[in-house]
């Protein structure tokens, strides 16, 4: 169930930001077309929201085992070989995850203290900056539910959305 749940919040903090880049970006194209004007906080908010885009997508990966390096070497491995591909997959990940996460919380807590806003719209930087932490979170959590069930079944053989509650 709370499986059930967090991909609820993971999807929706992939999918706002995405619809407000659209949204954004075609409302940027339509002010340059019909009144030559540039909009500057499209190309900022964009950019900005690229990295909760990014970081939610790659969460999303991880719950839905999509990346290759989980399942390209994983599938031909057997026995023992399986086992230490495992690990060490899952202690790579972890790695990159535990230092995203704390140079993540540390320049979003810099920026918070320092009260730095984005140039052109004046929004707090920290909210844009928080979304590496917070994916660095969720990716540990996919990650150890990924290992533990020893990378499930190759992403050729799950239809796509397929959760476990293992």
């Amino acid at each position: 169930m709370l499986s059930r749940r967090l991909a609820l919040v993971e999807n929706l903090l992939a999918a706002i930001p995405f619809a407000v880049v659209a949204v954004v970006a075609f409302a940027g194209v339509l002010s340059r077309y019909f009144f030559n004007a540039s909009l500057a906080f499209t190309s900022e908010l964009t950019v900005n929201l690229a990295v909760w885009m990014i970081m939610m997508g790659t969460v999303i990966g991880l719950r839905e085992r999509a990346h290759l390096g989980f399942s390209v070497l994983y599938d031909r491995a057997r026995g023992a070989a399986r086992t230490v591909l495992t690990v060490a997959v899952t202690v790579a990940v972890l790695t990159f995850l535990a230092v995203l996460l704390y140079f993540g919380l540390d320049m979003a807590l810099q920026q918070a203290e320092r009260g730095r806003a984005t140039p052109s719209i004046g929004i707090p930087q920290w909210m844009f900056t928080l979304a590496l932490p917070v994916g660095a979170l969720l990716g540990v959590y996919r990650t150890l539910r990924a290992s533990r069930s020893g990378f499930g079944t190759s992403t050729v053989e799950r239809t796509p959305g397929e959760e476990t509650d293992r």
